[in-house]
């Protein structure tokens, strides 16, 4: 199965600041048990909520620079984006529920027109 979040590296972050509406950056490590542990509850809320946000892993060891631009101190880490800039941050034992939270909370919002 393939994933639902594309591989990013430092020279490639422009690709997720210039995206418009939501985004949500994964910042993990091979190593990294919890790591493994979310990797399939952030794939399966991909799934649900396709076309919600875009979704990009980016390995800390393989772009130490891309982790230090975003200051993250502790992997895992998920930073939520919309239009390009942060929006919320969580890190260590994340659970579906907290992101599921979070992609509510930021999602934009729906237009509601009123009869004329």
């Amino acid at each position: 199965m393939s994933s639902s979040f594309h591989r990013l590296g430092h020279t490639d972050m422009r690709a997720a600041l210039d995206v418009p509406g939501l985004v949500l950056l994964d910042f993990w490590q091979a190593s990294c048990a919890p790591c493994r542990a979310l990797e399939p509850r952030l794939e399966q809320i991909a799934h649900r909520r396709s076309g919600e946000f875009l979704g990009y892993r980016i390995d800390v060891d393989a772009s130490p620079d891309a982790a230090g631009d975003f200051d993250v101190q502790s992997i895992p880490t998920l930073i939520l984006l919309r239009d390009g800039r942060e929006v919320t941050r969580l890190d260590g034992l994340i659970r579906g529920h907290d992101v599921e939270e979070a992609l509510d909370a930021h999602r934009p919002p729906t237009s509601t027109r009123s009869p004329q």
